[in-house]
């Protein structure tokens, strides 16, 4: 009778113990993979011994204000009322907030559709079955900003691992106002800002990722007055595109489609046989009319 009591006893104190283990590791919020700070100190820590670039090659990006698709573009789909007045960067957020939640996203997709806006818009408008990528969604928003004379670039935001497929596709926009190059997110119908509210370019997001400044993600029309909550809403978000910022990727055109040389951004510290290496200097100063 003893002995069975003990072998019950043995058995509980053993099932619980599996149990405990089983929670610590797949619900337990301290666990490592789960607690987002440790995953930040990690990409940041990538991006700060990462932060200094390759001296590259000085030379013009160039863009293409007047394609036969922008005026079909235009017209078609209603793009100047839809911008609206304002400034480039609020024409740009207007645009990307009225197709960001009319186009699905699909990871896999396989790009097999033309990468041209028009194309594009084709065959996903409005269509859940017919899901694209951030690529591809890029392009789109690319092309509406080019349509309306703003001054618009794809950028590739690529990770540091070389065995990670993964990447992401942004939008950036120069906008006069601020004087400055600003990032959108048409994937995720989002921009950043820093801790006074104004908005960040690619450049500017990565440096501050590497020095633990504060930046965040923030969804069009959210509120941004507590933006340390905000934040912490858009987590999930913002060590996605952390993790995504070790290089990053230029067209030396930006036009209709995709036809042109990709120039990387590199960092110093890694290695590359890649032919085209390009000067942050060529993607930080203002365009060139």
């Amino acid at each position: 009778m003893k002995k069975n009591i003990l072998y019950i006893v043995l058995s509980v104190a053993l099932l619980a113990s599996i149990g405990i283990n089983i929670y610590q590791a797949f619900f337990d919020d301290e666990s490592y993979l789960q607690n987002t700070e440790e995953i930040y100190i990690m990409e940041s820590g990538i991006l700060y011994n990462n932060l200094e670039f390759s001296d590259g090659e000085e030379i013009e990006l160039t863009y293409d204000f007047s394609n036969d698709d922008y005026t079909i573009l235009k017209e078609k789909y209603n793009l100047e009322k839809i911008a609206e007045n304002g400034s480039e960067f609020e024409k740009a957020m207007h645009l990307m907030n009225e197709f960001a939640p009319r186009l699905t996203h699909k990871s896999n997709y396989d790009n097999h559709i033309e990468t041209r806006a028009l194309s594009l818009l084709e065959y996903s408008l409005n269509k859940k079955s017919c899901g694209i990528n951030c690529r591809a969604k890029a392009q789109i928003l690319n092309e509406m900003c080019l349509s309306l004379g703003i001054f618009s670039r794809k950028v590739w935001l690529m990770p540091n691992s070389r065995y990670d497929n993964d990447c992401h596709v942004v939008n950036e926009v120069w906008d006069s106002t601020l004087n400055k190059w600003v990032m959108l997110d048409i994937t995720n119908n989002e921009y950043w800002i820093d801790e006074n509210g104004e908005p960040l370019s690619v450049l500017e997001i990565r440096t501050k990722g590497a020095n633990q400044e504060f930046c965040t993600p923030v969804a069009i029309g959210e509120e941004t007055k507590d933006v340390q909550t905000l934040k912490e809403k858009n987590i999930d978000d913002f060590l996605y595109i952390m993790k995504n910022m070790v290089y990053i990727e230029y067209l030396n055109n930006y036009t209709v489609g995709e036809n042109e040389t990709i120039y990387l951004l590199f960092p110093e510290n890694l290695k590359t046989d890649y032919e085209y290496i390009i000067s942050e200097n060529s993607v930080s100063r203002p365009p060139i009319d």
